[in-house]
């Protein structure tokens, strides 16, 4: 496993804004489930280890980021992991899950009726019942132990880069709330929404009440046609990114702030000689499940460069 490292990428709008612009490379901090899982989900395993308990369970969907991190990490702590996951059972033989597996993960596939309930607390209970030995973790392993270990990620980033701004692509909140209790005085935190969620600001705000943090995120819109979703228009923003920086973005969350960041920075809505960090929060394997789409919207050849990726990076 790497260390967290950045880099600093020098662009000609980039330049023309006469910002500095450094990208956090939380995505080579381990071949497979790189970027901000490892942070979110050290603090749980923790204080698993702290009461003895052997076994990690959460939820997530067939391509799931988070299920994939967690897989792995149980695998490398010489515990047991459970994935309850959304969909057909058929969804086991995908890339994502066949690496869960492999890492000895028991997958339990249910419909989508179910996979809703996955907060409720009646439902958490049955579960917990019938693996009394397991930390239940929530989706996205979202729940104060992440901003906690986000927390220290903020920390790890203010060794490397005095940064003005740090931006985070945001799902569930707990990233970017992990990273604004770790500002220091004159930095902030912009989220990046990658989806319709009027929730967002809410839970990002519960997450730093807890810690008593005096902080604010800025929630900038950034989900471009909806969650997952990837159209022309990104594909073509992260294919130019990666021809021009070396650097490939994952297509659910760091294509999609990136290409929102861009368009803010060519507008000029950052004071000059700001410095900006922004987190690439690795999820590069969900990839693995956009083939036919990259072919279907880019054709074969940008799917090969992808791949070409993938293959150097996480096969």
């Amino acid at each position: 496993m790497m260390s967290l490292c950045i880099e600093n990428i020098h662009l000609p709008n980039i330049s023309k804004a006469k910002v500095r612009f450094f990208m956090v490379r939380a995505d080579l901090i381990h071949p497979l489930a790189s970027g901000n899982k490892f942070y979110k989900l050290k603090p749980a395993i923790e204080q698993a280890k702290h009461h003895k308990i052997n076994t990690l369970l959460s939820f997530g969907g067939a391509y799931s980021n988070h299920i994939h991190a967690l897989a792995l990490s149980a695998k490398a702590q010489g515990m047991a992991s459970i994935g309850i996951i959304r969909g057909e059972a058929s969804y086991a033989k995908n890339p994502t899950l066949t690496d869960a597996r492999e890492a000895g993960m028991q997958l339990q596939f249910v419909d989508r009726l179910t996979y809703k309930r996955r907060t409720d607390t009646p439902y958490l209970k049955q579960l917990q019942q019938r693996y009394p030995a397991a930390l239940i973790i929530p989706e996205g392993g979202s729940n104060q132990n992440a901003v906690k270990g986000c927390m220290k990620l903020m920390a790890e980033v203010n060794e490397l880069v005095d940064a003005n701004i740090v931006t985070v692509a945001a799902g569930t909140g707990a990233t970017a709330a992990g990273l604004a209790c770790g500002t220091t005085k004159n930095q902030s935190v912009i989220a990046y929404a990658v989806l319709k969620d009027e929730t967002l600001n809410k839970r990002i705000k519960k997450f730093i009440d807890i810690e008593n943090k005096s902080v604010k995120v800025n929630v900038e819109p950034a989900d471009f046609g909806g969650y997952a979703k990837l159209d022309e228009q990104v594909l073509s923003f992260i294919l130019e990114w990666l021809d021009k920086t070396g650097i490939l973005l994952d297509p659910i969350y760091t294509g999609k702030m990136c290409m929102r960041l861009m368009q803010q920075i060519d507008a000029g809505m950052f004071k000059q000689g700001t410095t900006i960090a922004m987190l690439h929060s690795g999820g590069l394997q969900g990839w693995r499940g956009m083939q036919q789409r990259v072919i279907r919207l880019a054709g074969p050849k940008s799917w090969n460069t992808i791949q070409s990726y993938l293959c150097r990076d996480i096969a």
